[in-house]
């Protein structure tokens, strides 16, 4: 049977357009709004009356109208038909002033000479809310996942520092119980120069532990994001001047910290955070040179940029770990009999970033280190 046979019935386009649960607008090329259906009228909570002579803009929230008659300009110049779906969403106003989501399908024709575009519109405000709800739960989820993985991080974390820590906490303590027991001993027999030799020997005992201590609690406070630095001015010579007088009791027998300044004399940063990092490159390099070898601090200043070097010439970083130099707990083969967590580049080298700074070196195996520290002397607050 013919379904298209002179039998059936004749469409009523009319009542296509009065019924359809889709809001229908036909508009002439310069935007007035000729005709629109129930469906859309009740969408957008006007009368036809209302409408009709109108732009098609009296639709478009008002901060968005001068844009959207550009885009139309443009639209008719070349017009095209556009499907629901690859078509346009915008936000759209009612009559009320209620803002809501709507996506736009157009289709152009020609009448009697003349240019139109009959436009398609549907709600989609319950389709956004879905997405967006969907949305929410997806970045619930990867929340989720990401702390469990910092979770899973700093569990793997804590198991590397007891098992780190069960090593290098090992020689301070032995070294503590041995003193103490040889004070003892010392002060029954009067022998006062030894007494205070091995009390200095506890005393840099308990400074390794505290120095061991503070490296994990940095890494806490840097993975919980709890560390802003704050900025101040600070007298460069005088300031790295003290940090040294603090590390000249690590030198060993006829080694020296020779310093060297240029430029401004002052500098802008956060003197916690840079202290921590000159304190650990500097006991590094001491640490990591042999007798007699001298390690060297350099600093420049100038209005806009801060240099600052420590040069060693101890036992150097093989090539081949070089890459792997500012990972946690990494430690490269030629520094394993040195006493180490493998922790204080890591962290130095979080403080750096979060002075805006940046950090390098160069290195050879057996002909020792330079460390670059570069900041920005004024950073933006």
């Amino acid at each position: 049977m013919n379904v298209f046979s002179s039998a059936a019935p004749e469409l009523d386009l009319n009542a296509l357009f009065d019924h359809a649960s889709i809001g229908i607008m036909v508009t002439d090329e310069d935007g007035y709004i000729i005709k629109a259906n129930p469906f859309l009228l009740k969408m957008f909570g006007y009368e036809l009356t209302e409408l009709a002579g109108n732009k098609i803009e009296v639709l478009v929230p008002a901060t968005h109208r001068g844009n959207h008659a550009a885009k139309r300009n443009k639209y008719m110049a070349h017009p095209e038909k556009r499907m629901m779906g690859n078509g346009v969403e915008f936000e759209a106003v009612k009559k009320s002033g209620e803002l809501f989501c709507v996506d736009v399908s157009l289709s152009p024709h020609f009448q009697n000479g003349n240019k139109y575009v009959t436009a398609f519109i549907n709600d989609i405000t319950l389709r956004k809310k879905a997405e967006s709800d969907l949305l929410e739960v997806k970045a619930k989820d990867l929340i989720m996942e990401v702390n469990l993985l910092r979770e899973m991080q700093l569990n793997e974390l804590k198991s590397k520092f007891v098992s780190m820590a069960s090593h290098e906490f090992r020689l301070p303590l032995s070294a503590i119980l041995s003193s103490s027991y040889l004070i003892s001993q010392y002060g029954q027999k009067g022998n006062f120069e030894q007494q205070e030799k091995h009390v200095n020997k506890i005393q840099h005992a308990v400074s390794l532990l505290t120095g061991i201590l503070n490296n994990f609690l940095s890494i806490e406070k840097i993975e919980g994001g709890k560390i802003e630095p704050s900025f101040s001015e600070v007298a460069v010579t005088d300031y790295l001047t003290n940090i040294i007088e603090e590390i000249n009791p690590l030198t060993s027998p006829g080694q020296a910290l020779i310093y060297e300044h240029t430029g401004d004399p002052t500098l802008q940063t956060d003197i916690v955070l840079l202290r921590h990092i000159m304190t650990n490159l500097l006991s590094n390099a001491v640490k990591f040179s042999p007798k007699n070898e001298n390690v060297y601090l350099f600093s420049e200043c100038t209005g806009t940029k801060v240099e600052i070097r420590v040069v060693d010439h101890g036992i150097g970083i093989p090539a081949e770990a070089q890459a792997n130099i500012f990972d946690r707990f990494f430690r490269a083969a030629n520094s394993a009999s040195i006493q180490g967590t493998g922790l204080g580049l890591s962290i130095i080298a979080s403080y750096v970033k979060l002075l805006k700074g940046s950090i390098t070196f160069e290195s050879e195996e057996g002909k020792g280190t330079t460390f670059i520290l570069t900041f920005a002397n004024k950073p933006a607050r």
